[in-house]
Order: C-alpha cells, then structure tokens, then sequence
C-alpha cells in the first residue's frame, strides 16, 4: 500500500514538472515546445533565439481614439467641377458608342460540308459489271490511259512527268546578290570625323513632274508662349483646388520685397489637356477656384484682400504669385 502512494506521488510530481516546462512557454502549445527541444538537441543556427518581432516593446496604440480634426478636402465647388468632367467624359463616350453602332456578330450557321464523292459508272471494257473507281474531290481520275482497238498499246503521262523532273534538275540556281559593306575610313585621334556630302537631287521619272514645293522650308510653328510665367509657383492636387502641404513658408517668401498696399497678382491654371471650348471652360473655373484658394492663403498672411489680383489661365499647372502683373 506505501509503496502504491509512492508510485502515485511520483507520478503526480513528474506530471506537475512537465506541464510546468510548458507553461513556461506562454506563446508556444506542446508542438511548438518539443520542437523547440529538437532544434536545441540538433544544435547549429536553427537553435538560436530568434529576434523578437519588430514593435515588439512598444505600447500598445489606443485603437478608441479617432481623429480630431477632419481631413483636407477639396472645396465643394471643386468637386462640383471635377464631378462635371467626368459626367461630360461619360457622356462622351456613350455618344461615341451610339454613333459607332452595335459590333459585329459572327455568323453562328454551321459552316457548308464538301460535297460526298460519287461512285463512278463501271466501264463497258471491265472485266466484272461489279468494279467502280471512287474519286476524291480535286482528285484527277486515274484512268488517264485511252484505249485503242485490240493490239494497240495505250499511252500514260509518266515519260512527261520524268522530263520535267530532269529538265528542273539541270535548271540553273537562283544565287543571291553578293553584300557589299561599307568600312568607314579610320579616325586618327584629335582629327574630327568626316562629314558626308549632301543628300542627291530629287529623282526625275519620265512622265512625272516634281512638285515646285518639294524643296521648300517646313511651315513655321505658331508662336507659343513656351516660357514659364513668372512668380512662384504653388502645387495642387490632380483636378483639385487643394493646396498641397508644406507650402505654407513659401506664400511668406512669395511676398519678400512687398511695399505697403503694393498689389500681389494670383493666376490659377486649369491643367487644360485639349483646346476643345467645353474642357477650356472646366479648366478655366478650375484655375479660378486655385487662384481664390492661394488669396485665401494670401489673406491669412495678413494681406489685404483689396490687394488681391485674381486671374486664371486653361493652360498650365497649379498657380502662381507675383508682384508684377
């Protein structure tokens, strides 16, 4: 009976001890543990702790709070425009699709099978009535022989199939044209590389006249103002009236050697992509809504709205202050 309680306390003991071990990992089940104890038997890189996962010791973030102030956006009217442009581009696009009708749609009809070939009648020199030939489509019949009166020998085609077959034996081979290359003449150091000579003459065909303008100069481009306004220039969001952050110091320095009352000139651009007359007017009050965003900012920094000059432009991007006009 003693040694009965003995066995039971050992047994009571050795099962504390290891279910102790295991809740010494409080992150790993039984699994994780024995494995855990294979990699330490096996020994090498696979043994060593691993580095604990990053932001590990780090508080934990109060996930209850939620922003206090609400997020920038652009102004109603902004998106008002924005909302605009996309419904003309919508409906652009349905008229297009109206105008363009229905696509094509392939003939669904089983597609027509080749006739069935038809036995041909016995011949009246056969030696059954029961023998026929049977030709393929395209096929040529092959019987070629004709058949003279008793005795006579019958002709085939095969000593002219040979002849053609020789004759395309002995026929001369077509041989390429022989490649020239063109080596360049050397160029010896400090010497500048040769200039070839000008282009030939236009070529003269019998019957055809060379236009008069054929050697004339290419029509001027139109003169584009294709230098940057001037002023400092401010970035907004794609079709936005938003400001983009981290401007704020540069609207200071846009003023550097502002008089008192001297009048500040605002020009918004509208980003215009096309000269039709309804995407030139979207880009034109897009460029009003910049151009009244950057006064806004302008008014914050302590000028006077009397001071104020606002215009906008189709083209170009974002918007502009200057103390010139």
């Amino acid at each position: 009976m003693r040694n009965d309680w003995q066995e039971t306390g050992r047994r009571i003991l050795f099962a504390s001890a290891f279910l102790g071990s295991l809740t010494g990992c409080a992150h790993r089940d039984a699994v994780d543990t024995v494995g855990n104890w294979w990699h330490q038997y096996e020994g090498g890189a696979i043994a060593q702790q691993r580095p604990p996962p990053p932001g590990a010791h780090n508080p934990y973030p109060h996930v209850g709070l939620t922003p206090t102030t609400p997020p920038e956006m652009p102004s109603p009217a902004a998106r008002t425009n924005l909302t605009d442009q996309l419904e003309a581009q919508r409906n652009f696009g349905n008229r297009l699709a109206a105008a363009d009708g229905p696509l094509p749609v392939a003939s669904t009809a089983a597609p027509s099978r080749p006739p069935t070939p038809k036995p041909r009648a016995p011949s009246a020199d056969s030696d059954s009535g029961s023998s026929m030939t049977v030709d393929a489509p395209g096929q040529t019949t092959g019987n070629t022989s004709t058949t003279a009166t008793s005795g006579a020998s019958s002709t085939t085609p095969a000593p002219a199939r040979h002849t053609q077959a020789t004759a395309d034996q002995h026929a001369p081979e077509l041989a390429m044209p022989a490649v020239t290359q063109f080596a360049p003449p050397p160029i010896k150091p400090g010497e500048l590389p040769q200039i070839g000579n000008l282009p030939p003459a236009a070529p003269q065909f019998p019957g055809f006249d060379i236009p008069r303008d054929a050697a004339l100069p290419d029509r001027p481009a139109p003169a584009y103002a294709l230098a940057d306004p001037h002023g400092r220039l401010f970035r907004f969001g794609q079709s936005s009236d938003q400001l983009a952050p981290g401007q704020e110091q540069d609207i200071g320095h846009a003023l550097d050697g502002r008089g008192p009352h001297a009048p500040v000139y605002v020009t918004g651009f509208g980003d215009a992509t096309s000269l039709a007359i309804i995407d030139q007017a979207a880009s034109l009050r897009l460029g009003l809504l910049r151009a009244r965003t950057l006064a806004d900012a302008l008014i914050v920094q302590g000028v006077d709205g009397t001071d104020i000059r606002i215009a906008a432009s189709a083209i170009g991007h974002g918007a502009r202050i200057s103390l010139r006009p």
